[in-house]
Order: C-alpha cells, then structure tokens, then sequence
C-alpha cells in the first residue's frame, strides 16, 4: 500500500546562509537606525548640558531688582541696555520704578534663553511691594556686555 499524499508540498527550510544574511541585514538597518537617531539627541543633550547657562542671566536680573529694593536706582539704572539708558535718564527711570512700585522684597522665578544662541534670556520675579501686595515682572535680558535689562515695556 502506498502512503497517502498530502495534499501540501512538504517544507523546505531555507538554506542556513540566506536565513543568516536575512539577520545580518536586519541588525544593520537597526544600528542605521540608532545612529541615525543618536545624532540629534546627542547635540541636543550636549546643548542643555554645555551649553550657554541660564543662572547668569537670572544672577543679573536679581541683582537690578535687588539695586530697585535699596534705592540705589543709578546703579539699577546701569544695568539697563544701551538702548534703554540711551531714551530713558535716570530721573525717569526713578518715576517708572515709583509708579510700578519700589518693591521691598522679590523671588527669582524660571529663567530660559530667548534664543538658540544664548544672548537673550526672559526672567520671571515676583516683586513684593511696599503695602504686601505682590506682583509678577517678566524682564527681558541681553548680554551685550555682560548681561543688562532690556525691558522696553517697563522701563523704556
């Protein structure tokens, strides 16, 4: 009696080598792919990590805020920006601070960069006046030379 066929052709298993290139090929479009997205991960890593650092810009805005809360506006008046020193003179800048409100104490908030270059930055302060009441002040910051308040919308 013969055997009865089976209505499939038997398997064949392919040959060792095309299953072994098969994989050689499928691990070299991951390691491409992992590359390729190491890349822009690493520079943007090696940005925030040795890139420009936001605590000088922060430093500089606390030390204008802390010349505000003791009166000493010349010196505040100093840290503004060329352009700002240049259209407002200290007596003006004195009356800006007054009808804001000197404050008497603040509290540094966030910090970041304004742009990818690092040479402006926004500085977030809550200012507490005179009375208690309390307010938040955005300042801008460039770093012409060192870095100065720009702040067109409050003291320009």
């Amino acid at each position: 009696m013969r055997p009865a066929l089976s209505p499939h052709p038997p398997s064949v298993d392919p040959p060792p080598k095309a299953r072994r290139t098969t994989w050689i090929v499928a691990g070299a479009v991951v390691v491409a792919c992992l590359g390729a997205l190491a890349l822009p991960v690493g520079g943007f890593l090696l940005w925030m990590y040795a890139g420009p650092d936001v605590d000088e810009p922060r430093a500089a805005a606390d030390q204008f805020v802390s010349r505000l809360e003791s009166n000493d506006d010349a010196a505040a008046h100093e840290s503004l920006c060329r352009e700002i020193k240049a259209r407002t003179d200290l007596a003006a800048f004195t009356a800006a601070v007054e009808r804001l409100g000197r404050p008497v104490s603040h509290t540094m908030g966030r910090a970041a960069f304004g742009d990818e270059a690092g040479s402006s930055a926004f500085v977030t302060v809550e200012l507490t006046g005179r009375t208690g009441e309390t307010r938040t002040l955005d300042l801008y910051l460039t770093s012409e030379t060192g870095w100065q308040v720009c702040d067109e919308k409050v003291f320009g």
